[in-house]
């Protein structure tokens, strides 16, 4: 497929380089050119980018989207609680369906999911999920680009909700066989959960595994204090530290969420370019506390960011996360100039392309056609700021805006229309499906 998006108002290369009324031509699943007056190939579809801003694709580095079935349902308690409380009695009620026909609701929540953010101008996310068939079917009837992290555990979860380890271990690798396919819509992930979900022996094999297959590896990392406390009580060392031990800090390694952290781990994260993802609004809503962008920023970590699940955000919105995360740093540092809407869009674009090992996130000839066209007409983007247009897209952009998405070169939003589902017939299915768990 060949498409022109010609004469767009805006165009955002990255984070640092905006073009004024040029054009931008996709050839395949490519971005093929940049530029002003560019000519029309052949049989090209044209999108009229007047009036619109095109960026590259959000991309979620980090969710859970089977918790997409239980949005909305956390009181105000704190993580652990909402574990036992909210996540694991959930999770219980599912069972008995996910026992009869798994790939229906995994198919369910995914597709859920990348309604909402297709719709927000989100174009991949790195999904910290069970293994299933039904997750990946969803993606490719979509066409979203999807990243499983499949999450490992073998520890503290009730044993009815995890599996026996020697097929847990054996599931994972022939699904990595099936469907880690780099040059495709599809890869795989290694993710041990986090510490206290974990042996060590688990999580070194992790670590092999995600070695041998050059797989990504993304683990919960200090995201309460009594992690933290516990981890040093029994070891002597923090949870950053105990990773170090293990062999697992590398650029492969993104560690979520890592709101307790001391200097030292800040270091050890930066010395062996281990990647952070940043869960702002999660973190909040669970009162775990606020991460030190900041200070991470200063030492050149890649810091991204992610929503985290549906069941402590609760929605899937990366517009909302970045401006949470900007907000959220200035407050808790007092220094505003420390944090800039440059530096929160880089964290939903580039850096989230690092976190997902995706040659996408900014828009350049030879990068995979991953992008988001915003409609520029609506009252709250007005004024548009054109000596500084990233100030007023994240300080005043919202999903709604985005008018248009492209995955892989295609089109799969068009005019705010999804083009490769039924959005109508899926809503159906899902109200169905909520009524047989008894969530109404």
């Amino acid at each position: 497929m060949t498409l022109l998006i010609s004469n767009c108002d805006y165009l955002i290369r990255d984070a640092t380089h905006i073009e004024r009324n040029c054009d931008l031509l996709i050839e395949g699943n490519r971005i093929s050119a940049i530029g002003k007056n560019l000519l029309k190939p052949q049989n090209a579809e044209i999108l009229d980018g007047r009036n619109c801003l095109v960026m590259p694709g959000l991309i979620n580095a980090h969710t859970h989207l089977y918790q997409n079935l239980i949005k909305g349902r956390s009181p105000g308690i704190t993580l652990v609680p909402w574990c036992n409380q909210v996540l694991f009695p959930h999770l219980e009620t599912m069972r008995p369906i996910l026992i009869q026909d798994a790939s229906r609701l995994a198919y369910l929540w995914t597709s859920l999911a990348g309604v909402e953010m297709i719709r927000g101008g989100v174009t991949s996310c790195v999904n910290m999920d069970t293994i299933s068939p039904g997750i990946i079917r969803a993606w490719e009837d979509m066409g979203f680009r999807g990243v499983l992290a499949y999450t490992l555990a073998n520890k503290w979860v009730p044993e009815e909700l995890r599996a026996n380890e020697g097929k847990m271990k054996a599931d994972m690798l022939n699904f990595v066989a099936a469907h880690h396919h780099p040059d495709g819509l599809t890869t795989v992930f290694v993710a041990p959960s986090t510490l206290f979900l974990c042996t060590d022996d688990l999580l070194k094999w992790s670590g092999e595994i995600a070695r041998k297959y050059d797989l990504g590896l993304q683990i919960h990392i200090a995201e309460i204090a009594s992690e933290v406390d516990d981890l040093l009580a029994n070891t002597g060392h923090t949870p950053v530290e105990h990773l170090d031990n293990l062999g697992l800090l590398d650029p492969r390694l993104s560690a979520v969420h890592c709101v307790h952290l001391i200097d030292h781990d800040i270091e050890l994260l930066a010395k062996n370019d281990a990647l952070v993802v940043h869960c702002p609004k999660s973190n909040m809503k669970l009162s775990d506390g606020i991460a030190s962008v900041t200070k991470m920023k200063k030492e050149g970590i890649t810091v991204a960011l992610g929503t985290d699940g549906c069941a402590s955000n609760d929605i899937l919105d990366m517009w909302e996360e970045m401006r949470a995360a900007l907000l959220l740093a200035r407050v808790s540092t007092g220094k505003p100039e420390k944090i800039n809407p440059q530096d929160v869009f880089e964290m939903a674009t580039a850096k989230a392309a690092r976190v997902a090992r995706l040659d996408a996130g900014e828009l350049q000839p030879g990068k995979l056609a991953d992008l988001a066209v915003v409609d520029l007409n609506a009252a709250h983007l007005q004024p548009f700021n054109e000596y500084d247009p990233l100030n007023t897209l994240v300080f005043c952009s919202r999903a709604e805006d985005v008018r248009d998405t492209i995955i892989n070169g295609k089109i799969v939003m068009c005019n705010r229309q999804l083009t490769q589902i039924d959005e109508t017939s899926l809503l159906r299915e899902a109200k169905k499906v909520h009524v047989e768990l008894g969530f109404f």
